[in-house]
């Protein structure tokens, strides 16, 4: 059995650390062909890199995207040949989705907040295509109903949008934050925990005092958040679990989810550290 895997990014990101877990699951008799994308994941480049993996023999019987959104021409494409596909934390029509509950993680992240006392808020928000990604859509909906709830706002200029992810992304987000949005008191990173990392640095750097003056909150409870500046508080999402449900998806479901693709929700939890 022959499973094709798509990821978005490597590294400490979630998509790295869900690629590695995959990885470490392929058992005797199974292998791995990998691409990863770059840009947008609608963008030329990673529909041709998505093709790719239908190149040689065996075909394969899956595929795995990794927080991508496969356009219909590659979902097609696979679907020809009888392989279903499966999304980790995004979703398109006519294939399987496994991820965490992102609107449920949105409004632990923005009641935690509210209740910390915080009243100016900004979001750093993931933007991989120009529809949006499931989990950027889905977490700032989640964050906006907390908010609401007590009679407050998120101001749409306050939405910072960024395309990797990564630690840089934050350093760029955090800097634009401070200079355009004087004020702002508590900050949801949806963008994930290494761009909360980049966001806590210029805080240091700048003399902004964590959680004093602003409170942080980011997503995915990797590894980097418990050994921040200060330790960050964070969404906890089962990546292990994500990871072993989308691949005994691929491989042990697979003529069933091509007949009936499923949608596998699992809920996230608050973990709460120095940073709010």
């Amino acid at each position: 059995m022959r499973i094709a895997v798509a990821a978005v990014a490597v590294g400490s990101t979630f998509s790295g650390l869900a690629l590695a877990r995959i990885k470490r699951l392929v058992q005797p008799g199974q292998s791995l062909v990998e691409a990863i994308t770059v840009g947008g994941t609608e963008s030329a480049i990673a529909h041709t890199r998505l093709l790719s993996l239908l190149e040689g023999e065996p075909k394969p019987s899956a595929l795995i995207g990794i927080t991508i959104r496969p356009d219909a021409a590659v979902i097609a494409a696979f679907h020809a040949i009888g392989a279903p596909v499966v999304l980790i934390d995004e979703e398109a029509p006519g294939v399987s989705t496994v991820a965490s509950d992102n609107v449920a993680g949105g409004y632990l992240a923005g009641a935690h907040l509210v209740a910390r006392g915080r009243t100016r808020f900004a979001v750093v928000l993931g933007h991989h295509n120009e529809a949006g990604d499931m989990n950027s859509i889905q977490r700032l909906k989640g964050f906006e109903q907390a908010l609401a709830e007590k009679g407050l706002r998120l101001p749409p200029e306050r939405v910072i949008r960024v395309p990797d992810y990564t630690r840089k992304d934050g350093v760029t987000a955090m800097t634009r934050l401070l200079d355009e949005h004087p004020g702002v008191d508590g900050v949801f990173c949806a963008a994930g925990d290494v761009c909360a990392a980049g966001l806590l640095a210029v805080a240091r750097q700048r003399g902004v005092r964590i959680p004093q003056d602003v409170a942080i909150a980011g997503f995915d409870d990797n590894a980097l958040a418990s050994i921040s500046d200060p330790p960050l508080t964070t969404i906890r999402q089962a990546l292990e679990q994500i990871a072993d449900t989308a691949y005994k998806l691929a491989t042990t479901e697979t003529a069933a989810i091509f007949a009936a693709p499923r949608t596998i929700t699992l809920t996230p939890k608050l973990v709460v550290r120095g940073s709010t």
